[in-house]
């Protein structure tokens, strides 16, 4: 019989080797029978409630008090139902807890008290209208807020004071108009704001007073039409400044003045309609620019003057028709990524700016109604490139770079790939030819089908012609049902274009047929017109055969002689003899004497 210490030592062993066992072996003892209990990447102890359908209270009771990462969440048919309440106080290591998509509408007071080891709050995508600072008391080593996708109207003065150590807080797509006064009192070290998708008017500049230290500044989607510089002033520390999306019609020249340390900036998306020479002359830390999807029609020779660490710069989706290759000079050194897709620059045009940034290793040109790329048209040190949305109806392996590894030619016109491109393609890192009018005709396909079982590059590929193989997958397509060529049928677009063709050559052909009427019809009436005369031609002289043979027989006189043909010599002469034989028979006939012979 064992002594009463020795079976409390080996119950106590017990205990350890199944809380062992349990967490090595993936599960826990304490753990709730909806939720999964495995270690995170990092090996911390962690409980995951992600079925859905709970409700309140959260049974914390049933979960391995020594939890480090508490992740509670619900898919969108089977919602949770939650409150957060003060029940979290015996997680004495917990260092994250997630809560999203469970409903809640309020954080009750002091809810998170007695929790000293939490660093990372996440309380997205919920129903809460509104926060107070007694919410937080207790987080003094919170390092990381998450109340993005609430339905937070507005924030008091002082309202996350207890936060002392916050870093990062994010406030995205609620329902704030306004940031007051001291929103952001105590929080000296909070590095990164995140207030993009709320409404507002303007942002008071007195409401960034608390925070110098801010690295980066997210506010996209909010409506400003300006920007009160007096806030870049008041954030000298500033790096990462995204004002996507907005209405912004204009920027200074000095608009960045007093922003020396930027090295994103954001402007995509705003109303710009020209970008004043100087305006990033000190950024000479940016390195990466985007000014996509404004109305830009001109690029002044000084706009990116200065620039001298720029890697990416987005101008695409403006209205830029022509750029000066000057414009790029300032950056040709630096710059390794460039987008001008969406623009209605011409190949020339483009041609002048690929040669401009002679060290960029990342070009997209999507988007440009391209037809086709002439041989060397591309700089050979390219590794990636978009030419995604264009035109393009053929591809030679001469159109590419000769170091390309990455190409996306998704969305545009290719029918069919022959043996060198196919080849060419596979031997590339990665290539995206999905949206492209595929037709699964033997003429078109026969190279790729060859090879669509040995090469990952048709994954995704489906036949958009004839109609018999329409969405069916190029990996699945048997050789006996690829028809021949011939059967194509064609879109809206190659139908209406051959209707036009169709009419044009009808028209031809009228015209022609109306040009050959008139022509017979003319020809027919020569041609007859000239039978008549040659039948009367041919009358008459048969007429004068006879008549000529009539005189002959009548004037056979030994003195009168006539050849035939007649002579018009012998003619008047014999005209001459006549009138004198009719006279003297007309004086013979006046006598009453008969001619004799007649």
């Amino acid at each position: 019989m064992l002594l009463p210490c020795r079976r409390q030592h080996l119950q106590s062993l017990i205990v350890i080797w199944l809380i062992c066992s349990g967490v090595a072996g993936g599960t826990s003892p304490l753990c709730p029978t909806s939720c999964t209990c495995k270690p995170s990447d990092k090996g911390k102890r962690r409980i995951s409630c992600l079925a859905g359908g709970m409700t309140d209270p959260i049974p914390t009771g049933q979960m391995d008090p020594h939890t480090e990462i508490l992740e509670i969440s619900a898919p969108p048919e089977r919602k949770n139902w939650l409150s957060v309440t003060s029940i979290f106080q015996h997680f004495k290591q917990l260092e994250e807890l997630h809560i999203s998509h469970s409903n809640i509408n309020q954080i009750n007071m002091h809810a998170f008290w007695g929790i000293p080891t939490l660093k990372i709050l996440d309380l997205s995508c919920n129903n809460i209208s509104a926060v107070f600072d007694h919410n937080f008391r207790g987080l003094v080593n919170l390092i990381e807020l998450n109340l993005d996708e609430n339905r937070i109207s507005s924030l008091q003065s002082a309202v996350f004071k207890h936060l002392t150590e916050l870093r990062i807080l994010s406030l995205q797509r609620n329902k704030l108009h306004m940031l007051v006064p001291r929103t952001f009192l105590k929080l000296v070290k909070l590095r990164v704001l995140r207030i993009s998708g709320n409404k507002f008017d303007e942002l008071d500049p007195e409401a960034f007073k608390e925070i110098p230290e801010l690295r980066t500044l997210e506010c996209r989607h909010c409506g400003l039409q300006r920007i009160n510089t007096q806030i870049y002033h008041l954030l000298p520390y500033l790096t990462h400044l995204d004002l996507g999306y907005n209405v912004i019609q204009y920027l200074y020249y000095d608009e960045f003045q007093d922003l020396h340390r930027l090295h994103s900036l954001k402007l995509d998306g705003n109303l710009f309609p020209v970008i004043l020479e100087h305006t990033f002359v000190n950024q000479q830390q940016l390195k990466y620019l985007c000014l996509a999807r404004n109305r830009i029609a001109k690029l002044p020779a000084t706009a990116l003057k200065n620039l001298t660490s720029l890697v990416e710069l987005d101008i695409g989706y403006n209205k830029l028709y022509k750029v000066e290759s000057v414009a790029f000079s300032h950056i040709a050194k630096s710059l390794e990524k460039l987008v001008i897709s969406g623009n209605n620059i011409k190949l020339e045009g483009i041609k002048t700016v690929v040669d401009a940034v002679y060290n960029v290793v990342d070009l997209s040109v999507a988007n440009m109604k391209i037809l086709d790329f002439p041989t060397n048209f591309f700089p050979d040190g390219l590794k990636s490139l978009n030419l995604s949305g264009n035109n393009l109806t053929e591809l030679f392996p001469e159109m590419l770079p000769k170091q390309l590894e990455n190409l996306d030619l998704s969305n545009n016109k290719l029918k069919g790939l022959n043996q060198s491109a196919v080849l060419h393609l596979e031997s590339l890192r990665s290539a995206d030819l999905r949206g492209n009018p595929w037709t699964c005709e033997l003429c078109h396909i026969t190279d790729m089908f060859f090879r669509v079982n040995k090469s990952n590059l048709f994954t995704n590929l489906t036949c958009a012609f004839p109609s018999v193989l329409n969405g069916k997958p190029l990996v699945k397509l048997n050789l006996e049902e690829i028809p021949p060529c011939g059967g194509t049928e064609y879109t809206e677009e190659d139908f209406e274009e051959t209707s036009r063709r169709g009419l044009f050559i009808g028209l031809v052909c009228i015209l022609t047929l109306g040009v050959s009427s008139v022509i017979f019809v003319v020809y027919s009436c020569v041609k007859r017109h000239r039978d008549n005369a040659a039948q009367r031609e041919k009358r008459t002289a048969e007429s004068c055969q006879e008549n000529n043979i009539a005189h002959a027989t009548v004037f056979s006189k030994s003195q009168i002689s006539f050849q035939f043909p007649l002579d018009l010599t012998e003619r008047k002469l014999s005209v001459s003899t006549i009138d004198e034989f009719k006279k003297e028979d007309r004086q013979g006939m006046s006598n009453g004497s008969v001619v004799t012979g007649l």
